[in-house]
C-alpha cells in the first residue's frame, strides 16, 4: 500500500480533479486529504461534490481543516457567522448560486454537511507519520491534542515529535509554492489559494505532483535518492 497526501484545496475543483487523475493511484493505495476544502476558491460546491464521491472509496481519509470547522460553526451558530465571513474570502459560496453568504450557507445540500461533519476526522497516524491539518505539540499524542491546535498551529511552532514520527501538515501557506521540509515536519500547503499549487506527496518515495488553478501538472521529488 502506498500513501498519497493532498494539501489545502480551498475550492479549487479543477486543480483537485486534475491532480487526482495525475497520480498513479491504485485500489490498494491510501489517499489522505489534509483539510481546508472550502473558502477562498471559485468552486467550493464542485470541490465538495468531488470529495463526497471520493469518500465512498474505503482507502480515503479526510482531515478537517480550520476553514472547514469555521464554516460548520457559522452554519450551526449564527453568532459565529461573522468570524467565518471575515476569513473566508470574497464570495466564498458563489458556486452555490446568487445571494449573500448568509442565504447561501443555508442552501448548501445536506450531503455536503454530512461530508464536512461526519466523513472528516481530526488526525490520522501510521507507523511512520502523523497527519494533521496544522500541527501538533511535540509532547502530545494526537488523540490527546487539543482540536484547536490540530487545526490552527503554524509551522513556526513545529518541533520534532516525541514519537520520532514525521508530522505531515498543511495550513501554513508556502509563499514560494514549494513544499517545506523541516526534516521532522513536512508542510504541503503550497498556496493554491494565492496563485500557487495544489500538491500531492507520495510518502514512500517523496515524489510529488502539483496542479495549478488551471489544472496544469508538474512533478518532482522532495528528497532525491530517498
Amino acid at each position: 500500500m502506498r500513501t498519497f497526501v493532498i494539501g489545502d484545496i480551498h475550492g479549487q475543483r479543477l486543480a483537485l480533479e486534475s491532480l487526482v487523475k495525475a497520480i498513479p493511484l491504485s485500489d490498494e493505495d491510501r489517499l489522505i486529504f489534509l483539510g481546508d476544502y472550502v473558502d477562498k476558491g471559485p468552486d467550493v460546491k464542485g470541490t465538495l461534490e468531488c470529495l463526497s464521491r471520493l469518500s465512498s472509496w474505503e482507502n480515503t481519509i479526510f482531515l478537517r481543516g480550520n476553514h472547514d470547522q469555521m464554516l460548520i460553526d457559522a452554519y450551526r451558530d449564527p453568532e459565529k457567522f461573522g468570524i467565518w465571513e471575515c476569513l473566508a474570502g470574497d464570495d466564498p459560496l458563489a458556486s452555490y448560486g446568487t445571494g449573500d453568504s448568509y442565504q447561501l450557507i443555508h442552501e448548501m445540500p445536506p450531503h455536503h454537511w454530512r461530508f464536512l461533519e461526519d466523513a472528516c476526522v481530526d488526525y490520522f497516524e501510521t507507523e511512520d507519520f502523523i497527519f494533521v491539518h496544522a500541527g501538533i505539540r511535540a509532547d502530545r499524542n494526537p488523540g490527546k491534542e487539543e482540536i484547536e491546535r490540530l487545526q490552527w498551529m503554524t509551522l513556526s511552532m513545529a518541533e520534532p515529535h516525541q514519537s520520532g514520527k514525521i508530522v505531515v501538515c498543511g495550513h501554513t501557506r508556502s509563499e514560494s509554492g514549494r513544499i517545506v521540509d523541516l526534516g521532522h515536519t513536512i508542510c504541503i500547503d503550497t498556496g493554491i489559494s494565492k496563485n500557487g499549487f495544489l500538491t500531492c506527496l507520495e510518502m514512500e518515495t517523496f515524489g510529488f505532483w502539483q496542479a495549478d488553478s488551471q489544472g496544469m501538472i508538474s512533478t518532482g521529488a522532495l528528497r532525491r535518492g530517498s
